[in-house]
C-alpha cells in the first residue's frame, strides 16, 4: 500500500518539474512600435536668414518665419537698434532653428537669444531661463543698448514737460540768434585688430565707432577681444 503511494507522489513531482520548464515565447507583434512618418530633426544646419522682420523674427531660406523664443517684442524706442543688431549678426548667415523650442542659433552653436540679450538688443519675455536672466543683467549693469540712453530700459521714452513760455520782451531790439554747433563724431576705421589694440580702442563693442562684423570672429557683439582671454 505504501509502495503505491510512493509511485503516485513521484509521478506528481515529475509532472510539476516538467510544467515549470521555461518555454521561449515570441513577443507579440503589437508590442513592436510602428513608425508612421519619417523622423525629422527639429534643428538642422543648411538654412540661412534671407531677411529681418524685427529684432526677434527673421525669414528663412525655406520660406518659413522664425520667431526666437525668450525675446520680447521690440519696443518703439529700441526696435530699430534691435533690428540692426539682428541684421549684422544673422542676415545671409547659416543658422539652426528648432521649431519645437523656438531656439535660433548661429552655425557655431551660439544662442542668438543670449547674444541679443547680452548686447542690449533684446529683453526677456515670459519665463526666462537662468542664462537669459544673466545675459540681460550683464547688459543692464553696463548699461548698453536699450538699457542705456535714450530708452533707459523703457519701450517708449517719456515726453518731457515743456518749459513755461518766456516773458514778453519789451525792448524793440531783437536778440541775435545763437547758433550752437553740435559736435560730430568722427568716423573711426581699424583695418585689423592689431590697429585697434595699438590705438587703445580694443575691445570694440557693437555700436561703438570702429566696430565691424569682420573683426568680430565669434559674432558675440565684441570685436578684437583680448587674445589672452
Amino acid at each position: 500500500m505504501g509502495g503505491v503511494l510512493l509511485v503516485v507522489l513521484t509521478a506528481g513531482c515529475t509532472a510539476q518539474v516538467r510544467q515549470s520548464t521555461p518555454v521561449a515565447v515570441e513577443k507579440p507583434a503589437e508590442d513592436v512600435p510602428v513608425t508612421t512618418s519619417a523622423s525629422v530633426p527639429p534643428a538642422q544646419l543648411g538654412i540661412s536668414v534671407t531677411s529681418i522682420v524685427d529684432g526677434r523674427a527673421v525669414m528663412l531660406s525655406d520660406g518659413s518665419k522664425a520667431e526666437v523664443t525668450g525675446l520680447a517684442q521690440p519696443g518703439p524706442c529700441w526696435a530699430e537698434a534691435s533690428a540692426a543688431f539682428a541684421k549684422a549678426m544673422l542676415l545671409n548667415q547659416q543658422v539652426r532653428y528648432d521649431r519645437t523650442t523656438g531656439a535660433l542659433s548661429l552655425a557655431d552653436g551660439t544662442d542668438y537669444a543670449l547674444l541679443a540679450l547680452g548686447n542690449g538688443a533684446g529683453r526677456t519675455a515670459g519665463t526666462p531661463t537662468a542664462a537669459q536672466r544673466e545675459a540681460e543683467g550683464a547688459a543692464q549693469r553696463v548699461p548698453m543698448g536699450l538699457w542705456g540712453t535714450p530708452c533707459g530700459g523703457k519701450d517708449v521714452t517719456e515726453t518731457p514737460t515743456p518749459p513755461p513760455p518766456p516773458p514778453p520782451v519789451t525792448t524793440t531790439t531783437k536778440p541775435k540768434p545763437t547758433t550752437t554747433t553740435k559736435p560730430t563724431q568722427q568716423p573711426v576705421f581699424y583695418a585689423t585688430c592689431e590697429d585697434a589694440r595699438r590705438a587703445g580702442a580694443a575691445p570694440l563693442y557693437w555700436g561703438q565707432p570702429g566696430y565691424r562684423i569682420e573683426l568680430d570672429e565669434n559674432r558675440n557683439g565684441i570685436a578684437c577681444e583680448s587674445r589672452y582671454r
